[in-house]
C-alpha cells in the first residue's frame, strides 16, 4: 500500500538554477507580482500548481486515508520558536527539528519545521485555497520535510519532499491560543525583525483534525515546486477580529505593503483530484443524493467504492482466520 501511495505522488520536478538572491524580486504588491511569477521563474507555470479551489462535488472519497499520527507534535509542549517578518509573511520556525507526523496516508514520515500565514485586508479574503469559490480571513500553512532530507531546502525540489498541513481560519472567539503569537507582532513590524518564544506548543493552535482534503501540488511562492503533498482540514481555526487586525496592521508600515493580501490566486486543478478521508462528507452526500438524479448517481458511486474497499481491506484478515 506505501508503495501506491508512493506512486501517487510521482510528479515531473523542473529544475531551475538561479542566481543567489533572486527570488527576493518577488512578491504580492512590490516587485513580481503572482500573476508574473511564471514569467521569471518557469516552475511557477507548471501544471500541478497551488493553491486551489476545492470542488466539493468532485471531491473522491478515500477510505485508504487513515488519520493523521500527531502524538510526537503533542508530546512537544515545550518547544522554542523564532517568529519573524521576511516581508512576506509572519513565519514561525520551530528550533527543535525532530518534531514527527505521521499517518494521514503520508509516504513516510515527515519533519515539522516552520509554519506561517496568509491573510487579506478583508474577511472575506485572504486564505489561499477556496472551497466552492469561497475565500476565508486567513489560512495557516504547517511545512514539514520528509525525514529523507535534512531541510525542506533540501527537500522542496524533490518529488514528495515536502507536505503542508493546511488550516482556514475565520473570525470568531479570541483565541487564547493564538494570542501567544499576536502578543509579539508589533515587536516584528519591519522586515528580517525576530522574536524568540522560549516555550510553544503548536499543536494547541490546531483544531480537530479527523477530515480533510488531500491533492498534489506546489509551493505556493517562488519558486513554485512541484513537490508538495497538501492536506486542507476541514474544520476551521477560529481569531477574532481584533486578533486579526493585528496581522493586517503590519502591512500598513510604509514599504511592507506584501504584508497584507498576501495570497496566490487559487490554480488550474489540470485533471488532478482531491480526495478526502470525509465519511461526513460522504454521507452528506447520499443524504441529500437522492433528491436528483446526477447526485444520486454520485452518492451510488461513492457507495460502491467504499463496500469495494472495505471488503477489500478486511479480506486479509478472513483469510488468515481461516488458515488459524
Amino acid at each position: 500500500m506505501e508503495l501506491s501511495r508512493f506512486a501517487k505522488c510521482i510528479i515531473v520536478l523542473v529544475g531551475s538554477n538561479f542566481a543567489s538572491g533572486a527570488v527576493h524580486d518577488w512578491g504580492y504588491h512590490h516587485g513580481i507580482d503572482p500573476e508574473h511569477w511564471k514569467n521569471e521563474f518557469a516552475t511557477c507555470g507548471g501544471k500541478q500548481q497551488s493553491p486551489i479551489d476545492i470542488k466539493t462535488d468532485n471531491v473522491k472519497f478515500d477510505p485508504r486515508l487513515r488519520k493523521f499520527n500527531f502524538f510526537d507534535l503533542i508530546l512537544h509542549r515545550d518547544v522554542k520558536v523564532k517568529i519573524q517578518n521576511n516581508g512576506h509573511t509572519v513565519q514561525v520556525d520551530m528550533e527543535d527539528h525532530t518534531i514527527k507526523v505521521t499517518g494521514g496516508g503520508l509516504p513516510g514520515t515527515y519533519i515539522v519545521e516552520q509554519f506561517h500565514f496568509h491573510w487579506g485586508s478583508v474577511d472575506t479574503r485572504g486564505s489561499e485555497h477556496e472551497i466552492n469559490g469561497k475565500h476565508f480571513a486567513m489560512e495557516m500553512h504547517v511545512v514539514m520535510h520528509s525525514d529523507r532530507f535534512s531541510s525542506v531546502s533540501d527537500a522542496m525540489n524533490r518529488t514528495c519532499g515536502l507536505a503542508v498541513l493546511g488550516f482556514l481560519v475565520d473570525v470568531g472567539r479570541e483565541n487564547p491560543y493564538f494570542e501567544k503569537i499576536i502578543s509579539h507582532l508589533k515587536e516584528i513590524d519591519h522586515i528580517n525583525k525576530t522574536v524568540t518564544l522560549d516555550k510553544f506548543r503548536l499543536a494547541s493552535l490546531f483544531p480537530r483534525t479527523d477530515c480533510y482534503y488531500r491533492y498534489y501540488g506546489s509551493l505556493t511562492t517562488p519558486m513554485c515546486y512541484e513537490s508538495v503533498i497538501w492536506t486542507i482540514f476541514k474544520e476551521h481555526i477560529y481569531i477574532s477580529e481584533k486578533q486579526l487586525n493585528k496581522f493586517r496592521d503590519l502591512g500598513k508600515i510604509p514599504g511592507s505593503e506584501d504584508m497584507i493580501n498576501n495570497y496566490r490566486n487559487p490554480q488550474p486543478l489540470n485533471h488532478r483530484v482531491v480526495t478526502t478521508n470525509c465519511i461526513e462528507s460522504f454521507s452528506s452526500v447520499c443524504a441529500e443524493g437522492w433528491k436528483t438524479g446526477r447526485k444520486r448517481r454520485r452518492c451510488e458511486d461513492y457507495a460502491k467504492i467504499y463496500l469495494r474497499t472495505i471488503l477489500s481491506l478486511s479480506r486479509p484478515i478472513f483469510h488468515r482466520r481461516d488458515d488459524d
